[in-house]
């Protein structure tokens, strides 16, 4: 290792501390962060059964898929509403956060907990729905058959509207206890239970217990304060380089060099910022602290120690988000956000846990890695992100939003099409 040396204290994933040592200096950065411990919820898929359980193992799978199968439609859900996609951003640096103190990408599903129990109703409400519009479809190709030929129709649209009711009954009861599968599969237990609860009074004390326990793994505001700090940090650091960079494209052409030379100074500033901000923000997430975006010595140092695993993770960031911009070309009008924000959070979320994974990683290596790989991994990944920075300066001549699309960085701010969207 280099004599001259960041050393990163291991303590940052038990005390939120961390220490950097650099020659005789020494800066101590502490913050106290509680997080809402919520694995002994009994929501989602929970603990994996084993292997020596197969049929168990089985059914936590398919859990499991339902829950990250509702969770990336309930993410594009808040992202697409104006004012919520704030909270799908801090959800995936919480995420982020959490990969980064464990080490492990599977827990970079904060909210699979709740995906998995509105999966779980959603499919159950869908196939209870499914002989009901059948037996309506029915009812009223009936009842067009009797007007036209006058013949006195059956009983049938009564049948629908007795099924309509009871089955609208036994969704609300099994919602009402639980929304397992299990309360889906028992109406007659469903009464009784409800009955007993509401006799003895404990029905209320029940819900309000369930909307504690949701609210503790949704954390809505944890997570919209993570966003806005985010937001505010990578606005921090992309400001002046995005207004350089933007120079040629919006400064008249009669005198083109100061605007040319100036958008080179952007384009080279924006290197260095797109190879230390996506680390940045996973040390502001995982710290809490807003001023951690600015603490480059520490993702410089995580660099040092694991440049391969970044090279890859912001090579694989990059090349996924540049084909986004495809869709500020031409600006789809509103109701077409929809279909272009779930392609957003599915392209992100990903990555951004990658990031986080390398984060964690890095924090927990002693040492730095040789010269011989540290360098041609830094020397290999100037020129990409120089055509990264090349990119972001042609969005303006392609967009019908102009220079403002430069702003509508989706890799580092809202998973959203368009910043008009918000």
């Amino acid at each position: 290792m280099d004599s001259v040396s960041p050393e990163i204290d291991q303590s940052l994933q038990t005390d939120e501390s961390l220490t950097i040592n650099d020659g005789d200096s020494s800066v101590q950065l502490t913050e106290d962060v509680v997080y809402n411990d919520t694995t002994t919820i009994p929501l989602g898929p929970g603990e994996f059964p084993g292997m020596r359980k197969p049929f168990r193992s089985l059914w936590w799978l398919f859990h499991l898929l339902l829950g990250v199968g509702f969770l990336l439609p309930l993410l594009a859900g808040l992202a697409a509403i104006p004012g919520l996609s704030l909270l799908a951003l801090g959800v995936m640096l919480a995420a982020q956060a959490q990969v980064a103190r464990n080490g492990r990408l599977r827990d970079g599903f904060p909210l699979l907990p709740v995906s998995t129990r509105i999966g779980t109703v959603g499919l159950m409400v869908l196939l209870f729905l499914v002989p009901i519009v059948m037996v309506s479809s029915v009812a009223g190709g009936q009842r067009v058959v009797s007007q036209l030929s006058g013949v006195p129709s059956s009983g049938l649209t009564t049948v629908t509207l007795v099924l309509q009711i009871a089955v609208f009954a036994h969704l609300l009861l099994a919602i009402a206890n639980g929304g397992s599968f299990a309360c889906f599969l028992r109406p007659i237990r469903n009464i009784q239970q409800l009955r007993a609860r509401v006799r003895s009074k404990e029905f209320a004390p029940a819900v309000n217990l369930w909307t504690d326990r949701l609210a503790a793994i949704a954390q809505p505001w944890h997570h919209f304060v993570l966003a806005i700090k985010a937001v505010g940090g990578a606005l921090c650091w992309l400001a002046i380089p995005t207004v350089l960079l933007g120079m040629s494209s919006t400064s008249p052409h009669e005198s083109p060099g100061l605007p040319a030379f100036l958008s080179f100074v952007g384009g080279a500033l924006m290197i260095p910022v797109a190879a230390w901000l996506p680390l940045l923000q996973v040390h502001q997430a995982t710290t809490g602290r807003f001023k951690a975006i600015f603490e480059v010595r520490v993702v410089r140092e995580i660099i040092c120690r694991v440049p391969v695993r970044w090279a890859i993770a912001t090579v694989l960031l990059y090349a996924l988000a540049i084909p986004l911009y495809l869709s500020k070309v031409v600006l789809p009008p509103a109701d077409a956000y929809w279909v272009f924000t779930p392609l957003f959070i599915l392209v992100i979320y990903p990555t951004r846990l990658l990031i986080g994974w390398v984060y964690g990683t890095g924090m927990k290596k002693k040492h730095r890695a040789g010269r011989l790989v540290r360098w041609p991994a830094k020397v290999f990944m100037v020129p990409l992100l120089g055509l990264y920075s090349l990119i972001l300066f042609a969005v303006p001549l392609i967009s019908e939003a102009g220079p403002k699309a430069m702003f509508e960085n989706h890799a580092f701010l809202l998973p959203v099409p368009s910043g008009d969207f918000e």
